[in-house]
């Protein structure tokens, strides 16, 4: 995992650009203009809120709070798992808001113990996936919940993995063994990290393999992300928005990688980083130019904020 050496020492990018550059309006978009209406807004994490440095700019956090003072709901919705995620939600103020994570097989509320959605894998399954990455030579991280399993242990993995979400495996040797208990475990989400280079084939063979079983996605190019079925992060942030009365066309949704694609399409307002997949780019309303973060505040401030950013 020679690959990885980059991923575990990011350095902080960052573009100034004009103003005008950094948010453009996608030909033939299907959505309205500026957000006018806009009562709830989704955000992506990883690439789109924050960059290789993995930390929220201080510009990002007043934009949030200037969100939340104009009566905006904010809450973040993100492949990683709640633990990591949370840390994240509450150094922008979200306490008791609802958090999506596992890009989507979990919502809980930041700061409590209360959880609106759970929706894992059953172990039968979930050994199917050990099976197919097995024929390849390859062992999955394994999410039960906010618990992080693997089997054996391997550095490069491991350290690539604490380094982006803060959170170290328990290697438990044999993972069949593990799941099947007892106590029998379903998981939340299983993701294989594998080399950038190799991630299409095998994201292709993924997909058909376990077409109608499973959800499979990628969110960080080395990432391949096995889910339930029923799961999604545009089908949870509908499920938040019913929960909370907001409708569809009232919602903002931005991100920037193939497992935000249904959250987008489905959002009133669709915003995609310029540097997502082009399945994204075209299924967006807008595209944010710039770096994340920045870029994202900079289109905050023309189409949501005013000036109050």
């Amino acid at each position: 995992m020679a690959w990885a050496a980059s991923w575990t020492s990011p350095t902080k990018s960052r573009t100034s650009g004009s103003r005008s550059s950094l948010n453009r309006r996608v030909k033939g978009a299907r959505g309205p203009g500026p957000a006018a209406g806009v009562r709830l807004v989704a955000f992506d994490l990883d690439g789109t809120l924050i960059g290789p440095d993995l930390e929220l700019d201080d510009e990002v956090v007043e934009a949030v709070a200037a969100l939340r003072r104009r009566g905006v709901t904010v809450i973040i919705v993100t492949g990683r798992m709640h633990r990591s995620a949370e840390a994240y939600a509450r150094h922008l103020g979200l306490d008791g808001l609802p958090l999506v994570s596992f890009n989507g097989a979990m919502v809980r509320v930041v700061g409590r113990d209360e959880t609106w959605w759970h929706r894992p894998i059953a172990a039968a399954r979930a050994v199917r996936v050990l099976d197919f990455l097995a024929e390849r030579g390859l062992e999955p991280l394994v999410f039960v919940g906010d618990a992080l399993y693997a089997g054996a242990p391997d550095p490069d993995r491991d350290r690539l993995y604490a380094h982006i979400s803060g959170v170290e495996p328990e290697h438990v040797g044999d993972l069949r063994a593990h799941l099947l208990g007892p106590p029998r475990l379903q998981p939340t989400k299983m993701i294989q990290v594998e080399d950038p280079g190799r991630m299409p084939g095998l994201y292709a063979a993924a997909r058909a393999r376990f077409a109608g079983e499973l959800a499979v996605t990628t969110s960080y190019p080395f990432f391949l992300e096995f889910m339930h079925s029923d799961v999604g992060k545009g089908l949870a942030l509908a499920r938040v928005c019913r929960r909370l009365g907001v409708r569809r066309q009232e919602v903002a949704a931005f991100g920037d990688g193939l497992n935000d694609l249904d959250m987008v399409r489905w959002a009133g307002l669709g915003v995609a980083m310029a540097g997502g997949p082009p399945e994204l780019l075209e299924a967006a309303d807008r595209v944010v130019d710039g770096p994340p973060g920045l870029g994202v505040v900079r289109f905050l401030e023309e189409n949501l904020l005013g000036g109050d950013g």
